[in-house]
């Protein structure tokens, strides 16, 4: 009988401690925000490395898979948290395949395993695929977000996360009144081409507020010095352009649902703005 209360109580011990458990991810995916594409040997490497980290599993012209796209892309962009992205297909040719059978889901790593996801096919995870308040209920009962601080970065333990910038820019100059654009591009990319085609549209309108400083950084070695540099300031790891940066507010990529979004930022903060380059 005595040992069988001690194992009782000793299965119970670990199963309280092990969902209270709560862990944080590495601190380079806290302070920017949206999606960095993940290959397959990317994941392989962050698997291999023990990293914990988030991925937004999605089929391309998949309903399902857009709508809770939304839902993650507002979650992270209001919590200043970024998250991978990686297609079905791919995602079959991994060890998550062992685990996630169906698509959309989204997948929670420690330490390099698998801890939760969400399920397609499940009536009770319904509910987080459609709603905020319900994905960030599932989303922090496994992980720790992080207070954001003025600036609008989330605080991290780790200062190498948001280094001094080395680099020199002599055509830079900080403005009261308009708020410094930072666009970072590759010579060739149609995404790129579209930005540099969207802020010629708003120039007119929206040119009073803003100063736009572009870096192509496939044939530059030295822009893709600032690129690195000023992702690391912002908190973002950032693996392809375009990536532009509006005062504290970073943006990997870019397409129509992002125009709003540029507007509002440049909008928002053309007054006193915060500067990744200036500010130290």
């Amino acid at each position: 009988m005595k040992k069988i209360f001690v194992i009782t109580l000793l299965f119970l011990s670990l199963f309280l401690v092990g969902c209270s458990k709560k862990f944080y991810f590495e601190d380079k995916y806290y302070g920017g925000n949206g999606f960095i594409n993940l290959t397959i040997d990317k994941y392989n490497e962050l698997i291999e490395d023990k990293e914990s980290f988030g991925i937004f599993v999605y089929q391309p012209l998949c309903v399902a898979s857009a709508n809770f796209e939304e839902i993650l892309n507002s979650y992270s962009v209001s919590n200043h948290i970024q998250f991978y992205k990686m297609s079905f297909a791919n995602m079959k040719e991994t060890s998550l395949y062992d685990e996630v059978k169906y698509y959309p889901s989204f997948v929670i790593i420690e330490d390099g395993e698998v801890v939760a996801y969400l399920d397609a096919e499940s009536e009770e995870d319904e509910d987080i695929y459609k709603n905020l308040d319900e994905f960030n209920k599932w989303f922090t009962s496994y992980v720790e977000l992080k207070e954001v601080n003025s600036a609008g970065f989330a605080e991290t333990s780790n200062n190498d996360s948001n280094p001094d910038i080395e680099v020199k820019l002599d055509d830079v100059s900080y403005s009261e009144d308009k708020v410094n654009i930072y666009f970072f591009w590759g010579n060739g990319c149609s995404h790129c081409q579209r930005e540099h085609k969207f802020f010629d549209s708003i120039k007119e309108e929206y040119g009073k507020y803003y100063n736009l400083h572009t870096f192509e950084v496939w044939y530059s070695e030295e822009n893709e010095k600032i690129l690195k540099q000023f992702a690391g300031k912002m908190g973002d790891e950032v693996e392809g352009v375009p990536y532009t940066i509006i005062g504290n507010k970073s943006f990997v990529g870019f397409d129509e649902d992002k125009q709003d979004d540029f507007i509002e930022a440049i909008t928002s903060q053309h007054k006193n703005s915060y500067d990744v380059y200036f500010d130290k």
